[in-house]
């Protein structure tokens, strides 16, 4: 293999792993937790506990 072959491969292993590792941090990013919504595994106990803590 040449050097610029080489060159080449390595800037396009370099690449895709960069590639790879912001697509799963914007996939992370996205949805941290229960979101809005809340969670359904969530008991209700649970709940009434974070309603008294947010007042």
């Amino acid at each position: 293999m040449t050097t610029t072959s080489q060159t080449v491969v390595a800037l396009s292993i370099v690449a895709l792993a960069a590639a790879l590792l912001v697509r799963s941090w914007l996939k992370k990013s996205k949805n941290p937790g229960c979101g809005s919504e809340g969670c359904g595994a969530v008991s209700p106990e649970v709940k009434k506990l974070q309603a008294r803590l947010k007042r």
